[in-house]
């Protein structure tokens, strides 16, 4: 600390160890006098003498002391007294201070330099009031400052080391100054119902405590009241970083309404949230303060957010809906079709009612799926921001199923899916809504149709594997006979037309295969090759002794029922296990129920699997490496395993491999990786073999 900063007990010297004479002035007088000189820096005796009641003889002897004891140091000029330099300044005593002097600490805090009249027009009293309140701090250490030509410059002043607890009261008021900008304090005190004293006393307190930083302007007024504004430049205290998507109730409903209508009263965010106007204010002073959201008002009671936030989801679609009763996917595909809708409309289409409608498009801003703006009843949609779990390839039963059956059928209605899943109208439009919405294709919605631009192929998004063994069976007989009808499936595997659809349906909504389905029969466009990954007595000892007996048999042309006889397996088994056999690539060829006719030998595994990583055999895709621990690396879209010498594509980013075929294929879909997210095109891309 420097040396003028120094502290003692000046008012209470004892100079009984200095060789001088006894000045023969009271305590008072001298700590009047002391004061005095801290504050003005340059007294006129023959003034100060008269004012104290004493001699200008015995304030020359205590400024004598005062100076030898190493306290001022000075020199006379005529009848004054001039400070050169101060050494010590009186102990901080805080003692018990009034609400009035705390103030004019606070207010002090916020200006190096203040006029002695501005500071009489914000505390309302008299200058000779002032100067004595300023000389009462001086003298309880409080404060450092000289006044010269009616203005007092701030040294130093006391910053009180107990902690402020700041209430809600006092969020509230600043929160308010910092929505007005140059907040008057009597509208201050306005909006947040309490008196200008109590608005004045809270940002002073704060200032003194340094948890507010302002400028304090007084404007005179030739006639009326004089007008003081804050200004406020920061509130320490912690903001609440809650994210927007995160606010709860009223909060919510206030920023989300505000974004959407870009500007709003004070008298509408009432009426929304059915509370008082001083309830609003409240909640806007809040998040205004804490830094969760800022606000200003930019004319009397309008409200307007300092800046629009760019938004963007952090979680899925389906997450969404998970988190509500309300069908979030069926309102985003809603507004994904449209550039301009009613309120009262989408309230009509989505089966709800208005404020319903509102409140889910305000999550749905909130969450950054949508930038909108409400003019009136009005929807003008700006922007579309598509983040879902089918983006990614992680498609749901049903998504699958609707997926692929516009895959086969091209344009698709309600009444089709409300067949498909078994629901009424009403939530198959939702559904239909809320698919189009995740951005798998592009097209439009008219009416109850939804119409794609083009149909779109899909990469394998899962393995034939983990399919049910009916599946397995009704894929090896579709890319068997390229052509099949729905009631074979349904007499061969005892399902409904409904199910034998679905399960069409989903086989092509998950990538495995493209057809296209027509009057009831199922023409097979494309599939994915499938090769065999298992050794046949690894699929079980039925398999390996139906193989055997057709590798016996050395026509072409196979009888199943012969096969039956011989292995006392049912013809019906004997068929859906050759079916196995087709689907995985085992065996080429033309099957019915009664006649299996092949084309080229047996297929078995090409090559054992081999670690990528150190080379070693790997007994099994699930396990990890018996050489090195490290797992197989497997294609980050179809999940099937990688092998020595398939072609692969990786991403540079976060290093996932996957096979370039389907890489290709998803690149059509979506410009980006999978995993990381990252843009992404083929020349971005690392290609090799592995």
């Amino acid at each position: 600390m420097k040396l003028s900063f120094e502290r003692d007990d000046v008012y209470n010297l004892d100079f009984a160890d200095l060789d001088v004479p006894e000045v023969m002035l009271s305590k008072t007088k001298r700590a009047q006098i002391l004061s005095t000189l801290y504050l003005y820096r340059e007294i006129i005796l023959s003034e100060i003498a008269e004012e104290y009641g004493t001699t200008v003889k015995s304030i020359k002897q205590y400024i004598q002391l005062l100076i030898q004891a190493l306290i001022v140091r000075g020199y006379y000029r005529k009848n004054r007294f001039i400070i050169a330099s101060v050494y010590k300044h009186p102990d901080v005593n805080p003692s018990r201070l009034s609400a009035l002097r705390k103030s004019i600490l606070g207010i002090l805090v916020c200006s190096s330099k203040m006029e002695l009249n501005n500071l009489t027009k914000i505390f309302d009293i008299s200058k000779k009031e002032l100067v004595n309140h300023l000389l009462y701090l001086i003298s309880k250490g409080l404060l450092i400052g000289s006044l010269k030509k009616e203005i007092f410059a701030t040294a130093w002043i006391w910053n009180p080391k107990d902690k402020v607890k700041i209430s809600e009261d006092d969020t509230l008021i600043i929160g308010t100054c910092m929505i007005l900008r140059d907040a008057n304090i009597d509208i201050v005190a306005k909006y947040t119902n309490f008196s200008s004293n109590d608005v004045l006393n809270v940002i002073a307190k704060l200032m003194l405590y340094r948890k507010l930083e302002a400028s304090v302007v007084v404007q005179s007024k030739f006639l009326g009241k004089n007008q003081i504004s804050v200004n406020v430049s920061k509130y320490l205290i912690s903001p609440k970083t809650t994210p927007l998507s995160s606010l709860q109730s009223d909060e919510r409903i206030i920023v989300g309404y505000i974004i959407l209508k870009k500007q709003t009263t004070i008298q509408e965010l009432a009426e929304i949230i059915e509370k008082e106007s001083i309830d609003v204010v409240r909640i806007l002073s809040f998040l205004t303060a804490r830094g969760t959201f800022q606000f200003i008002f930019s004319q009397t009671n309008v409200v307007v957010p300092v800046t629009l936030p760019e938004l963007i989801p952090k979680r899925t679609i389906e997450e969404m809906a998970t988190l509500s009763f309300f069908s979030y996917e069926a309102l985003f595909g809603l507004l994904s079709t449209q550039s301009k809708i009613s309120l009262k409309k989408l309230a009509a289409l989505m089966n709800r009612v208005d404020d319903e409608i509102l409140d889910g498009i305000i999550t749905l801003v909130l969450e950054g799926f949508i930038s909108c703006t409400l003019k009136g009843n009005m929807l003008v949609v700006d922007n579309i921001r598509r983040y879902s779990r089918a983006q990614e390839g992680t498609l749901e039963r049903w998504e699958k199923i609707i997926l692929g059956m516009i895959i086969a059928k091209t344009v698709i209605s309600v009444k089709d899916i409300s067949q498909a899943l078994g629901i009424d109208k009403f939530f198959a439009k939702e559904k239909m809504y809320g698919f189009f919405g995740k951005g798998l294709i592009k097209g439009t919605i008219s009416g109850n149709r939804l119409i794609p631009d083009e149909v779109p192929i899909f990469p394998p998004l899962v393995q034939l594997d983990d399919l049910p063994i009916h599946y397995q069976e009704i894929y090896g007989y579709l890319i068997a006979n390229k052509r099949i009808t729905l009631k074979n499936i349904q007499s061969i595997w005892e399902k409904s037309d409904v199910a034998a659809k679905n399960i069409i349906y989903e086989l092509t909504g998950s990538g495995l295969i493209n057809v296209e389905l027509s009057g009831g029969k199922v023409g097979l466009i494309s599939h994915q090759k499938q090769l065999p990954n298992r050794e046949l007595d690894e699929l079980g000892d039925n398999f390996l002794k139906l193989v055997n007996e057709i590798e016996k048999i050395r026509r072409r042309r196979v009888r199943i029922n012969s096969i039956s006889d011989k292995l006392e397996i049912s013809e019906i088994d004997i068929f859906k296990m050759i079916s196995q056999l087709t689907a995985y690539g085992y065996y080429k060829g033309t099957l019915t129920t009664s006649v299996f006719e092949r084309v080229g030998r047996l297929i078995l595994p090409s090559k054992k699997m081999h670690c990528l990583n150190c080379g070693h055999v790997i007994t099994s895709i699930h396990d990890s490496c018996s050489n090195c621990d490290l797992h197989p690396q497997k294609c980050t879209i179809c999940q099937g395993l990688i092998k020595r010498g398939d072609n692969v594509l990786e991403c540079p980013t976060c290093n996932n491999l996957a096979h370039k075929e389907h890489m290709l294929q998803w690149l059509k879909i979506k410009e980006e990786c999978p995993i990381c997210k990252t843009k992404s095109t083929r020349r971005t891309l690392k290609a090799y073999a592995t």
